[in-house]
């Protein structure tokens, strides 16, 4: 006997094409919903490389100090002179003027120490050149 209508296509997968027999498994860095047509990008912020996710809420969420794009199956580190506070982060920051970060997947930048200064998106403070001086912390440039 033959079936009297087509079954939805479970949590997980999804099925885009017309008279198929199957569906197929949901792709990395997407999930799906039960009776998807197309796999469903992971939101900014957040990343898979799982086949089986029914929900946006199963990707996993990007760590701090790092980034993921709509779609992604990893999660990527923040470069040297950047930073991502917090979780689920799209953007790395540059450091701003008077901090600096010298690693990679950091969460944040560190104030240039007294006699020191650092641009914006320095990966380490600068000393004061002879004849100039930064009193305190966290200062963009060295005061003559």
């Amino acid at each position: 006997p033959g079936l009297s209508k087509c079954e939805r296509c479970f949590a997980g997968s999804y099925q885009n094409d017309m008279g198929a027999t199957g569906c197929r498994d949901c792709k990395k860095g997407s999930y799906c919903e039960p009776g998807a047509s197309r796999p469903l990008p992971c939101e900014g912020g957040s990343y898979s490389d799982k086949t089986d996710l029914s929900a946006a809420s199963q990707c996993t969420p990007a760590a701090p100090g790092h980034i993921a794009a709509r779609g992604s199956t990893e999660q990527t580190a923040c470069g040297a002179g950047s930073f991502a506070r917090g979780t689920r982060n799209e953007v790395c920051e540059l450091c701003v003027e008077g901090s600096y970060q010298g690693a990679t997947g950091a969460s944040e930048c560190t104030d240039a120490d007294p006699g020191h200064f650092a641009t914006t998106g320095a990966t380490q403070q600068t000393p004061c050149a002879k004849g100039s001086y930064a009193a305190t912390a966290g200062l963009s440039k060295c005061e003559r």
